[in-house]
């Protein structure tokens, strides 16, 4: 049987593992067709990932909620850089936010802050 601080667990680990895995592997793969996938990717993991930070805090809590939400919209904001920017280095600056909203995002899920 599996009660629900051993659910908590395997949804920490699952979504810790697919975070790390795939800003991992948009840093460091080679080819730019699948870096994008996985920027794309990523950009809607950051969005789920502050949706997710959204559902599990109280609304009394309006600035944890707040900060929850602008990570999120940091993945937004490298979408629409990635998509309309014109800049040399704006895959750089885009992966760089999606980054920071994913990683920051799931420490702050997991109440870390």
């Amino acid at each position: 049987m599996l009660d629900s601080l051993g659910a908590l667990v395997i949804t920490f680990f699952v979504m810790s593992f697919i975070s790390v895995a795939g800003v991992v592997l948009m840093h460091l793969v080679k080819n730019e067709k699948v870096k994008k996938g996985f920027f794309y990717f990523l950009s809607v993991w950051g969005i789920v990932v502050a949706w997710c930070n959204a559902q599990g805090i109280y609304s009394i809590f309006d600035i944890e909620n707040l900060f929850g939400w602008i990570l999120g919209a940091l993945s937004i904001v490298a979408l629409l850089i990635q998509t309309f920017s014109k800049k040399e280095n704006k895959f750089k600056i885009a992966s760089i936010l999606v980054t920071i909203s994913v990683v920051v995002g799931m420490m702050d899920c997991f109440m870390f802050f």
